[in-house]
């Protein structure tokens, strides 16, 4: 047990702040105090500050007890974490994946979801779309040849029969087009420019191009063979007026079918890649563009296995800069082992998260894979300031491991505690949003950090516990056989010999603390203050301009690869097709006969609504009432003055009759009977198709939003009733533009106010508080503002992103001023001791992180192009914000600090006294 007089004897050679004194004439500069001795300063607090203090004491009493127990027994707390581990790995028995869009990345109980829960519960599965464009390879489109090769094609595909990749017992046999196709009455929904020539082969073979041009030229809208009216626009496209390009869709009945969380098409993905194939190659003389709805998902997964590589590169350089870094240059202190030891404590944390959450049901989805970057960053970070502090510790005199790891966890435990907590409950806050990809993402990040931080203080403490043993033991790092050649070495104290394990004559100085302990010398120059001041009000306001124009956006297309050959579709049908996105109105179940001019107002809205483009609406009820109105004998039911039907009996039995005719063939798919054999018991529901001017790859999320809140009021207007809604699937995509930035902000802000309160609570020094909370705010709303002037949209991608930066931006600042807190001096000489002890943690951690990243700026994929941006900004300004402005603003707010002696041995008394009770 260590006394009074064996604290007193520890000679510390590092000069006092500023004042060129020797720790030996004066206390050192940066002192772990026993509060539980300083009745006096106790006794001038009032009785929160009185609590508080207590609270914290008992924290750190604990880390200090705790320390004493892993010297103890290292290998028994490493065997304990592991079985935690292997518990929490239970989970994995759980483990379910999910990818399906509107379950991950759209918000739930909205109305568009309500609506598509019921256009699917009353209509089955959806329909997939699978679309090539064609452009002449030279000269004009308008060629006989150009439509022939379409022709030729047309047939090719058609001709395509694939079998059940699995789930042969539902998918039974040979599938083509004739049997994928969804239908419009007997008829597949197909609407191609082969349309014009009725897909007859003896036509077509004897066209001349003065046919084809006035056919194409001379139509403003056609009739499918099923019926259905197409505009133009839709299947020619326009440069300048002039046809350069034809679209030709084929309309499938989607099959899907559900097996871990992944929805797949065992029928339409084989036939749609087939499909794809033959677009794909050679074509002449056309050009030949698809883009077929299974297309997105083999795109998709082809970026991120590209970059996937560019990731684990990433991670490589954060091991390799925490090998070169954790330890000193020196063959016994090079911690080659312990590098290696937090890089597993990490692997520990990523494993029991992910069990656990697996456990208590959150599934894993796409946008974990980049968890680990997080929490091998922030554990990376950790490492760093454990070692740091126990570095230290030693230069300052402790006389055994014992004495250096209670000062360790006292001090590097309790600044890692702040930022684990400030950052799982940003995390915490992150996931109560409704968007159900960021809320599952903050959960298993959430966990992780608190895992990180208990595998940092069991695994990894036991571990630093087990290398200083075999340093004491004077045995070299790696090769523990081998005993060191120097005996007089001394661990942590004697100047290092060399870089690594060699005997090289490179690097052998420790030079990080003494150039923070200058750098923060220089930042102290009044000159140099005021810089930092106005470059730090510039930032923010250059960043609160950009926060006030970024705009709210996201696109599928963004996720594709920069040389996906989709692109090259996505390009034609952006520059020579309008923007539309199919939409439909939905009636329920009512009484359509008493509600007929409820029907009728729907027409009224096709026909005035701006988010209808006039001439695309096929309109049911309107067609029955034209054809009901000239038909025997229905017209005998038929009132010319009203518009509407006066039986009821002949309204159900007269529209049975028109969807079986010629004329109404092509709605018979958008009505459903309760009853087909008996009509006259009414209709269960019904649908009304169009087309709204707006796309996903040409407006931005404020645009489809708007569209989307537009188009249904005007249907509620034309209305007045709930019975009939008007929906498009994109509109369940929509629906998140109109919240995500209000509730990011929201989230932010309340995110900030918890972390203040942990600061607080484990600081208690308002001034402190005050400045670290406003680095950190100041960091995030840099991330946040200046990805304006990179090109980043809001979206949950950006939104994720930015809230990991909230969690390394509390590490790259609550560290500094949780080392402030603990110095003693004037202001000035707080900074300097916080910048020399725990500048050179903070500043690897921020480095090896940015070290990493720039493997990602070649990245395909938005994603991590995303990753790159937001995590580039946060170590750019996490470098300037905790390092520069912080060290500034405590220097002039933090206040001065009486010198205040390390009383161990008290902390030892009492813990002796504990134990013999």
């Amino acid at each position: 047990m260590a006394t009074s007089s064996d604290m007193s004897m520890k000679a510390m050679k590092v000069k006092s702040l500023g004042s060129g004194m020797d720790v030996d004439k004066r206390p050192s500069t940066i002192e772990l105090v026993d509060r539980g001795d300083s009745k006096g300063s106790h006794e001038e607090q009032n009785v929160v500050a009185r609590c508080m203090t207590g609270c914290l004491e008992k924290v750190e009493d604990f880390f200090g007890w705790y320390a004493r127990v892993v010297v103890k027994a290292p290998f028994l707390v490493i065997l304990m974490s592991l079985v935690v581990c292997a518990l929490c790995g239970i989970g994995f028995l759980e483990f379910e994946t999910e990818s399906r869009p509107e379950n991950l990345w759209v918000p739930q109980n909205t109305e568009a979801v309500r609506d598509f829960d019921y256009t699917n519960s009353v209509w089955g599965n959806q329909i997939r779309f699978s679309t090539w464009y064609s452009t002449a390879s030279s000269g004009s489109i308008l060629r006989a040849d150009i439509i022939q090769k379409t022709y030729e094609l047309h047939q090719e595909l058609l001709a395509v029969n694939v079998s059940a990749e699995s789930d042969q017992d539902q998918f039974p046999g040979l599938w083509d087009y004739d049997r994928l196709c969804f239908r419009t009455g007997d008829f597949c929904g197909t609407a191609s420019i082969l349309d014009l020539f009725d897909y007859d082969e003896a036509l077509i073979n004897s066209l001349t191009d003065e046919e084809v041009a006035r056919r194409v030229n001379n139509a403003s809208f056609y009739f499918t063979e099923s019926g259905r009216r197409i505009n133009m626009d839709d299947i020619v496209g326009y440069d300048n007026g002039v046809p350069v390009s034809f679209r030709n869709t084929y309309t499938l009945q989607s099959n899907s079918v559900e097996k871990d969380g992944e929805r797949y098409d065992p029928v339409a993905e084989p036939w749609e890649e087939q499909g794809t194939n033959i677009f794909r190659r050679g074509n002449s003389p056309l050009n030949t563009f698809p883009i077929f709805q299974s297309a997105w998902s083999d795109e998709f997964g082809r970026a991120i296995e590209a970059d996937a590589f560019n990731l684990t590169i990433a991670f490589i350089i954060i091991i390799a800069y925490l090998f070169l870094t954790l330890g000193r240059r020196d063959p016994v202190d090079c911690m080659l082992g312990l590098s290696l030891c937090a890089i597993l404590s990490v692997g520990l944390a990523i494993a029991a998260s992910y069990g656990l959450s697996a456990g208590v049901g959150e599934k894993y989805n796409p946008l974990h894979g980049v968890i680990p970057f997080l929490l091998i960053g922030l554990g990376v970070d950790d490492a760093f300031i454990l070692v740091t502090n126990f570095q230290r510790a030693t230069k300052e005199g402790a006389k055994n491991i014992e004495e250096a790891m209670v000062l360790t966890l006292r001090r590097g435990g309790m600044s890692i505690l702040i930022t684990s907590l400030t950052d799982f409950l940003a995390f915490v806050i992150g996931s109560t949003t409704n968007l159900p990809a960021l809320s599952s993402f903050c959960v298993y990040a959430g966990i992780g950090v608190l895992f990180d931080f208990f595998f940092q203080i069991t695994f990894f403490a036991a571990c630093m516990v087990i290398d200083a043993r075999r340093a004491t033991a004077n045995r070299r790092d790696v090769a523990v056989c081998l005993k060191d050649g120097d005996p007089s070495h001394v661990s942590n104290v004697s100047p290092a010999r060399g870089f690594l394990c060699f005997s090289c004559k490179f690097f052998k100085q420790d030079v990080m603390e003494p150039a923070f302990a200058k750098f923060a010398k220089f930042l102290l120059f009044w000159p140099v203050r005021i810089i930092v001041l106005v470059m730090f009000l510039a930032f923010i306001g250059i960043s609160s301009y950009g926060i006030n124009e970024i705009e709210t956006n996201f696109r599928a297309d963004w996720f594709l690869p920069s040389d996906s050959y989709l692109l090259d579709t996505i390009d034609i049908e952006n520059n020579f097709y309008p923007a539309i996105t199919p939409v439909f109105v939905y009636v329920r179940d009512v009484d359509y006969f008493e509600r007929q001019p409820q029907l009728s107002a729907i027409g009224t809205f096709f026909n005035t609504s701006s988010q209808i483009i006039q001439g695309s609406q096929d309109y049911w009820f309107e067609a029955f009432l034209a054809w009901a109105a000239v038909t025997s004998p229905w017209a005998n039911y038929y009132d010319l003055a009203t518009n509407r039907m006066t039986n009821s009996t002949a309204f159900y039995n007269g529209l049975y009759q028109f969807l079986k005719s010629d004329d109404g063939e092509r709605f018979d798919s958008d009505v459903k009977f309760f009853d087909e054999s008996n009509p006259s018991q009414g209709i269960t529901a019904s649908r009304s198709g169009a087309q709204m001017p707006v796309t996903e790859y040409k407006d931005n999320g404020k645009t489809k939003f708007n569209a989307m809140t537009d188009i249904r009021n005007d249907l509620e207007q034309a209305m007045g009733y709930d019975d009939a809604r008007v929906f498009a699937q994109s509109f369940i995509f929509w629906e998140r533009f109109g919240f995500i930035r209000e509730e990011l902000v929201k989230n932010l802000l309340i995110a900030l106010a918890v972390m203040s309160s942990i600061v607080f609570f484990l600081v208690f020094e308002y001034r402190i508080v005050g400045a670290v909370i406003i680095a950190i705010g100041a960091n995030v709303l840099n991330v946040f503002g200046m990805a304006y002037y990179w090109g980043v949209d809001v979206n949950f991608v950006f939104t994720i992103f930015l809230l990991i930066a909230i969690g390394l931006s509390v590490d790259y600042n609550a560290h500094i001023g949780h080392a402030f807190k603990e110095a003693s001096g004037t202001a000035e000489e707080r900074v300097v001791a916080a910048m020399r002890f725990t500048g050179p943690p903070v500043f690897n951690a921020i480095f090896s992180t940015f070290l990493s990243i720039l493997i990602l700026i070649t990245s395909q994929t938005y994603i991590f192009q995303v990753f790159f941006q937001l995590f580039a900004l946060t170590t750019i300004f996490g470098f300037f914000n905790g390092l520069v402005f912080l060290p500034v603003l405590l220097s002039l707010i933090g206040g001065d600090k009486a010198d205040e002696k390390i009383q161990l041995h008290t902390f030892e008394s009492k813990m002796d006294r504990k134990e013999s009770a």
